[in-house]
């Protein structure tokens, strides 16, 4: 198993810090680009992070079935998140 490292991101303006094995890290940053371009298109700042959230949840669910493993793994990505946001 590999060590983790810390990733910077910034998601609506703000810098988030995320513990990841090194090998996830080009994915982290390429979902934070992601997630950064899906809040754009929002109007609705206040609610866009949870808007943008549960859309980018819906796409992969349309396009394919998420496994449990990967579920629990969006939403401890999204808790994450959430908890560096408040």
């Amino acid at each position: 198993m590999s060590d983790k490292e810390i990733l910077s991101i910034r998601v609506m303006g703000r810098d988030i810090s995320i513990a990841c094995p090194p090998e996830d890290k080009p994915l982290l940053l390429e979902a934070s680009t992601i997630l950064n371009k899906e809040i754009e298109q929002i109007p609705d700042k206040g609610n866009a992070l949870i808007l943008a959230a549960l859309n980018l949840a819906f796409q992969s669910l349309k396009g394919t079935q998420v496994s449990d493993d990967d579920s629990n793994k969006i939403n401890q990505i999204i808790s994450s998140i959430d908890d560096a946001l408040n």
